[in-house]
């Protein structure tokens, strides 16, 4: 089975903005997405079952990677 993953960018009153891999946007209503999401969290689609389910460690991962990149930024 595949998934396809996508990184919430932003949430816009009752609707999500979604970007995949390859930068293509989605507008998906947060209603068909799991509770207490936000933004940069990172998506799993299961296309056979039609569900999206919050990735909790590719989350963590990004998180991390983008803080250490942001010390180094400005680290002085």
């Amino acid at each position: 089975m595949s998934y396809k993953y996508y990184t919430i960018d932003r949430i816009e009153e009752d609707i999500a903005v979604l970007f995949d891999d390859d930068e293509n946007k989605s507008d998906i209503p947060v209603s068909e997405l799991p509770e207490n999401i936000k933004e940069s969290d990172i998506l799993k689609f299961d296309a056979e079952n039609n569900i999206y389910t919050i990735d909790y460690e590719s989350t963590e991962q990004r998180k991390s990677s983008l803080e250490k990149r942001f010390k180094k930024l400005f680290k002085k």
